[in-house]
């Protein structure tokens, strides 16, 4: 979502579902940075998969979603994002298509979810055996469907939370003429807030996790255990929403001069 990357004689090509799908070599660079384990090659390649197809998925939640509406999408995958092209529709329809994204990535997840709870007598134990390829691969799609999904409703652009926000706007906001600088605004706090949070934990005495505990505990046992260890990393998250609200600055004060 963050560009789409020049075409190079390296992309891989194909059509799935009649969709065509571009994936960059930047994306399979990423990928492998983020799930990098070492000398545990073999893992590193099933956590690349994961991620091609958790962020596959949330694409084709956009695509078939916009092609429902007569447009014809296409997907391109570049640096751990992914981009389904559309058109300007109805705020309604963009706000669906929006919304489509992170929740077809959410329906994987939960696909894989229940397939571990129907599968294992203790899905606690299994997962302990993170180094086992088919364990690892569980973690890196719980990891990437949930949570990179649900970080995705964060109201900042260029995430999906920012264009459904922007759509709100459209749609019951129509008579404000700075509507697209509020909506900024927005990407800027929700960002910061973000990054900060990120910071907090980094430098708190007992490292606390991005997402507190407390927001599993209303889970049953043992939901709430597996979930919670399903944690992003703060470094990680202050960086990216650290970037994305420099980014928002940016284009706010550009709105301005513009004005």
């Amino acid at each position: 979502m963050l560009g789409v990357g020049n075409e190079t004689e390296f992309d891989l090509r194909f059509r799935l579902l009649d969709v065509p799908v571009r994936v960059h070599p930047f994306f399979w660079l990423s990928s492998a940075m983020v799930t990098w384990q070492g000398e545990h090659v073999a893992l590193t390649i099933v956590g690349i998969l994961c991620v091609f197809v958790s962020v596959l998925v949330h694409e084709f939640g956009h695509a078939l979603m916009a092609r429902r509406y007569g447009f014809p999408s296409e997907i391109t995958l570049v640096f751990l994002f992914g981009l389904a092209t559309t058109s300007r529709m109805s705020p309604e329809k963009n706000l669906k298509i929006s919304a489509a994204g992170p929740l077809a990535g959410l329906a994987l997840a939960a696909i894989v979810y229940i397939l571990l709870l129907m599968t294992t007598n203790d899905p606690i134990l299994f997962l302990r055996d993170y180094y086992d390829p088919k364990v690892f691969a569980v973690h890196m799609m719980l990891f990437f469907g949930i949570f990179g999904n649900v970080l995705n409703f964060v109201p900042c652009l260029p995430l999906d939370g920012g264009r459904i926000t922007e759509s709100l706007f459209e749609i019951f906001g129509a008579r404000l003429r700075n509507r697209g600088e509020i909506v900024m605004q927005i990407s800027i706090v929700s960002s910061a807030i973000a990054a900060l949070r990120g910071a907090w934990c980094l430098n708190s005495e007992d490292r606390l996790p991005y997402i507190p505990y407390a927001v599993f505990d209303w889970l049953p046992d043992p939901h709430g255990l597996i979930l919670s260890n399903q944690q992003p990393d703060p470094k990680g998250m202050m960086i990216l929403f650290g970037i994305l609200c420099a980014l928002a600055i940016n284009n706010l004060n550009k709105m301005k001069q513009w004005r």
